[in-house]
């Protein structure tokens, strides 16, 4: 049995309401009740992204959303331009090469965020560039990208921006359409406040041409199969049903509370704690913070391992740890599916007790 809580940045602790519905008897998946969560899930998903595109899902993690992305997409040899802030930049080279895509990599140190001019240079010098992949936010560092203007940049060049947006979905402000994003990923497990199990992909009319002459292998993510069920209002393939049904509930919370007051909830609750922990003595990272999560740096002698560790055996609480050539570094706390006052102070004060007194010993 699990004895401790989830103050990661994914998977999130998820509301007793959603839990309770993820543990009740579920329907066939090709029966019309199904469909009608899936109708469900993907009208408030529409909303919340601000967009009118196509929404597919796969029984998967967010990986496998932006796997699905990039074989419906391209060809082999296909160029791309690939920004990196991070691990989860990081991955969208190691899928782009793996499918033997042209790769024009733009890497960031961990912690910074893209600079878009660098993005209108990169365009500018190579036309054949098809699309631009990025992140929003890189759960490695807790780093926010500006979307909306490098939006602006790619479709100024005409071309797909897909986007990572598994970690910042919900928390932070996305407007698909308006800031000319053509595909956006999310994953159930994260600030949209599901269990894991489904990935989510987003896909305007201008990346459907693009996924109709696309020759990458595929099947079970493959889109042309998944669009004819999608139209009948079913998935491809037996989904992660009771996942769908819980993330029905939690959306259909998001949307009652209006999704500008969702993002102004996660906004709040990420300043107040960065505050109070610069307040206490602590380095905050990045610069420029999504509100999905923070990052607290360890000093020079400090390792955030066997503090992560303590807490989670004497508090009950998991942090999660710093990710690649951070680990050991950061401590990073989630807002994600928790943005309250309660779970907010008491991540103040476990790291008040645990951490704090580890630094001021190196003085």
């Amino acid at each position: 049995m699990v004895n401790y809580r989830l103050f990661t940045p994914g998977p999130v602790e998820v509301s007793e309401e959603v839990l309770e519905e993820h543990g009740k008897r579920f329907p066939y998946h090709r029966d019309r009740s199904f469909a009608e969560v899936v109708g469900r899930v993907t009208e408030d998903l529409k909303k919340i992204l601000f967009t009118d595109s196509r929404i597919f899902f796969f029984t998967s993690s967010g990986t496998g959303g932006m796997q699905a992305a990039l074989v419906n997409l391209f060809s082999e040899g296909d160029e791309v331009l690939v920004t990196s802030i991070g691990k989860f930049g990081q991955r969208w080279k190691e899928l782009a090469d793996t499918f033997r895509l042209k790769v024009t990599y733009l890497p960031f140190e961990f912690g910074q965020s893209v600079d878009p001019a660098m993005v209108d240079d990169a365009l500018r010098a190579n036309p054949l560039i098809k699309a631009v992949l990025s992140t929003f936010t890189e759960t490695s560092t807790g780093a926010k990208n500006d979307v909306k203007t490098m939006g602006e940049i790619v479709g100024r060049h005409d071309k797909i921006f897909v986007l990572d947006s598994i970690a910042g979905l919900i928390a932070d402000e996305l407007r698909m359409d308006a800031w000319n994003v053509d595909v956006a990923i999310g994953g159930s497990q994260k600030a949209i406040g599901a269990p894991p199990g489904l990935s989510i992909v987003a896909l305007n009319e201008r990346a459907w041409k693009l996924a109709e002459n696309s020759t990458l292998p595929k099947y079970y993510f493959n889109m042309k199969i998944a669009e004819s069920f999608r139209q009948k209002g079913f998935t491809p393939w037996t989904p992660a049903i009771t996942v769908m049904m819980s993330l029905a509930v939690s959306l259909k919370n998001f949307k009652e509370r209006g999704i500008e007051n969702v993002w102004a909830d996660h906004a709040h609750w990420a300043s107040f704690f960065r505050e109070k922990a610069g307040q206490m003595g602590f380095s905050l990272f990045p610069k420029k913070p999504s509100n999905a999560l923070s990052a607290i740096k360890m000093p020079d002698g400090v390792e955030s391992t066997p503090i992560i560790r303590e807490i989670k055996e004497e508090e009950g609480i998991l942090f999660a740890n710093g990710q690649a050539e951070l680990k050991g570094k950061l401590i990073r706390f989630g807002h994600m599916g928790h943005a309250n006052e309660q779970d907010t102070l008491k991540a103040l004060e476990v790291l008040e007790k645990h951490a704090l007194p580890r630094i001021k010993e190196i003085g």
